[in-house]
Order: C-alpha cells, then structure tokens, then sequence
C-alpha cells in the first residue's frame, strides 16, 4: 500500500495488532541520523528517555527500540504500541543532517510499516520535496482511541537536530570540548551499525536533548482577561487526537500574548491571505504553506471569540476559501476545495496580483468597525508598488492591520519600506520576512506579531476608530 503526504492509516487495520515495525531509508551522499521521538499530549518532549536514537538505542521499557535495517542505509523501530505509558500520545519519527548540506542531496528515502517483517505500507519521498531543510518529520504514529494511527507527514525543518528538538519543546545542549588543561577522556566505543544511515562521521560529538521547563501558566492566567483564559482553556480542551499537535502552538502564543494583554481587550478578526501563484508551488508540496496555516490559525482563534480562521489564496486573481477550524486545519491546503493545486488552477497562477487580492480583503472586511488583522503571505515579486502604497494609504483610515510575511522569497519591495509611505493615518502595515517558517521559534513569531498588533491598537483607540 503506498500512502500520500498526509494520507493516514489504522495500524490494527494494517497490522492486525499493534506491534509491528517501522523501517526508515534513505539514499544520500552523505550522513542522516534518524529518531523516534516519543511525545505527550501536547507535542512535547517531557521525558528525554523515549528519545530513541543511535546514542539511546531503547526506551525504558523496551516499548520502542532501534536496530540496523535489511539493506543498507536503513533503520528499523521496533515498536510495541500497548505497552507505552498514557503520557506517551504519539511517536514521531525523524531525520536530520549535520552541518551545512541539506536534504536537497537526497536521491530517494522511503517510512516502511512491517508486519512480522513484511511490509504493508509505505509512504515514499525524495529531494524535490525539499529545498535548504537540513531536518525532516518523516511519520508519526498517534493514539487514537484504543487504535493507533500512521500520518505520512513530511514536514521538513530549516534548523537541522537543533530545530526538530526544539519544536517538540527540548533543547539541545552544544558538544562541550574537553579543557585544556587536563586530559580528555577516553573516546567511546563506536556505536553498533544499525541507527545511522550513510557514510560516517568525523565530526564532533552530537549535543544531547533536555527538557525545558514548564511555562508560567500562573503569571500567563493573571495577565489576561477572565473571557480569554475561558477561551484558551477550551482550545486546549480541543487539542486531542489529529489536531494534539497544536498544542505546543497555543502554549507560545498565550505565553507570548501574556506580554500583550492589550491585545486581548477586544475581539480581533484574524484573516489569512497566501499567495498561490505558480513560485509558490514548492512551498505548498513541501508542507510550508500548511505549517504556516496551523501557526495562524493558533494566533488567530486565540484572538477570535469564534475561535476560526477566514482565509484567502491569491494568484492573478483572489478567492475566499472556507474557513479554517479545529476540524479541517491539519490538511487544510492540501484539501479545501480540492488542494492547493487547484486553487492555483482557479486562480491564474502565472503571477501573483496583491493589490487584486487586498482590494477583494477590504470588500469584505472594510465595513466592519472592530479590528481585522490580515496576515498576508507572499514570496515576492510584487505586482505593483504604487498600487499597494495607494491601498494602504487608503485603507489607513480603517481599523484593518496588514501584516505582510514574506516567505522563502525575494524582492519584496515596499513591503520592505513601508515606513516611507508618507500620508496615512495610522501605521496601518508590518513586514517579516523570513526563509522558512520554521526560521523562527514559534514564541518569537507570536510575540513579534503581537508587538506590532499591540502598538497599532494603541494608536487606533487613541485616534478613536473603534466602536464602543
């Protein structure tokens, strides 16, 4: 059975039970550590010991364990699902490079589910799917029920081991050289083949994984508003299952919020706007669109009381899509109204139209008399710079923020001057940029977008242009 990315499957159905194994390949010209990263309802690490790797070869009760595969370049996991304590909810397994190459240079790599050592499923991937990650989530195996169930992911990572370790809430601890002034010990032995794949290593030691500590909840809960921690305890509630994963996203972003609670004062309209013009297409396939769409939908149904998402794709022409929720946001580019590549399709993807877009937004939301925060995705190439200035000039004089994010782009433009734009009435747009969505740790986006949400909010109730 071969599966898609983000296709699932029923373990019991595929295995008859719920011990079989999990067979990792990759071909390269060069090094890729796999693990198995053993994790709790919130997609979090809290217990380094189900950290399966080649420096930690089982878990403590042998639940999960690594071995050297059939052929060479291949890992297996051996994993007895019912015997994993209830805090482990999933098992995500992962591939990362060393220094600077990247999975580029991988010619083929293939996720194996074995039953009694034959296989029933595989989900298959190469480089195409890639471009500068030096990281990727291959799979992962999730509780559902009193089943398990298989996720072909294929979510790559910019940051290498340090990024993977830190989305699962660790940190990785640099390799500490031995002093000088004494000798160093010994070198250990080299570890059995079998939880490495490629040609060896001569580089330095791998840092090892910890856990950071647990956030404030306490000063979180203290800083803001009685209706928002009702709110961000029932989304919370709703993490569970396929959607377990944004849990670590609404951690960031009520910790981030806590250092904004003006924010929070009112309900705010948060509003997804991605380009989907043909440039964009490798950034869809490789599940970047889709990050960045899980990473909104936390920020903006904290800030919402319908606790949804509206969003909108953009090629030559503009499009309103149905709303992201709780339900549809895990596969939410690869299937609403039929996927990314048909939106592009419907659109005209043969360049991307902002003013086009961002007139249609205004349309919609420009009659409303609360704030909307439009976070707009592009990856550059402008279409027209004056008719952006234009629109944002005009559109100053309404409690609509534009927050552009440029992504694995260039040739932003204005986005890059906006505060040369003279004649508006408020600072009415922002402007990040970055590679990869990734680049930046999830508390860092948040509190970045908060920052210029929070210093626009103060300047618009000053100039009185909320209702009341």
């Amino acid at each position: 059975m071969d599966l898609l990315r983000g296709q699932k499957a029923s373990i019991r159905q595929l295995c008859g039970g719920l011990e079989l194994e999990v067979e990792l390949y990759h071909k390269a010209p060069l090094e890729i550590d796999v693990s198995c990263f053993g994790l709790d309802d919130a997609g979090r690490l809290s217990d380094e010991r189900y950290l399966v790797f080649y420096n930690q070869k089982q878990s403590p009760g042998g639940e999960v364990s690594v071995s050297s595969g059939a052929a060479s370049g291949s890992v297996r996991f051996h994993l007895r699902l019912d015997a994993l304590p209830p805090q482990i909810a999933k098992l995500s397994f992962t591939a990362s490079i060393d220094g600077t190459r990247t999975m580029r240079e991988l010619e083929k790599g293939y996720a194996g589910i074995l039953r009694d050592g034959r296989e029933v499923a595989r989900f298959s991937y190469d480089s195409a799917q890639f471009h500068a990650e030096r990281a990727i989530v291959v799979c992962e195996i999730y509780r559902r029920g009193d089943d398990w169930r298989f996720n072909a992911v294929g979510r790559g990572f910019n940051g290498g081991l340090k990024a993977l370790v830190e989305s699962f809430g660790g940190t990785v601890a640099p390799h500490t050289p031995p002093s000088p002034s004494r000798p160093g010990p010994a070198p250990a032995p080299p570890s059995p083949p079998g939880s490495r794949a490629g040609a060896p290593s001569s580089g330095p030691a791998r840092g090892s994984a910890r856990v950071s500590g647990p956030a404030p909840v306490r000063s979180i809960v203290s800083a803001l508003p009685t209706h928002v921690c009702a709110r961000m305890d029932a989304l919370a509630r709703q993490c569970r299952g396929d959607t377990e994963y944004l849990a670590s996203l609404y951690k960031n972003m009520f910790a981030s919020l806590a250092a904004y609670p003006r924010v929070a004062d009112v309900p705010i309209q948060a509003v997804a706007c991605a380009d989907a013009s043909g440039s964009m297409f490798d950034t869809y396939h490789n599940g970047r669109i889709q990050r960045a769409v899980d990473k909104f939908f936390a920020f903006a149904s904290t800030l919402s009381d319908a606790g949804t998402m509206d969003f909108w794709a953009f090629g030559a022409k503009s499009r309103q899509f149905g709303a992201v929720t709780m339900d549809n946001v895990r596969d939410y580019t690869f299937a609403e109204a039929g996927g990314f590549e048909r939106w592009m399709s419907m659109l005209n993807y043969q360049y991307n139209n902002e003013p086009e877009a961002m007139r249609d937004v205004m349309m919609i939301y420009g009659a409303l008399r609360k704030p909307v925060v439009v976070l707009f995705l592009t990856d550059g190439r402008i279409h027209s710079d004056w008719e952006i200035e234009e629109i944002l000039i005009k559109t100053s004089r309404f409690p609509v923020f534009w927050q552009f994010i440029g992504l694995h782009g260039e040739a932003y433009g204005l986005l890059e001057r906006l505060h040369e734009i003279d004649g508006r009435h408020t600072a009415n747009a922002g402007f990040i940029k970055m590679d990869d969505i990734d680049d930046i740790t999830d508390h860092a986006l948040y509190g970045e977008l908060l920052a210029n949400v929070d210093g626009w909010l103060q300047e618009i109730n000053a100039k009185k242009m909320l209702e009341h």
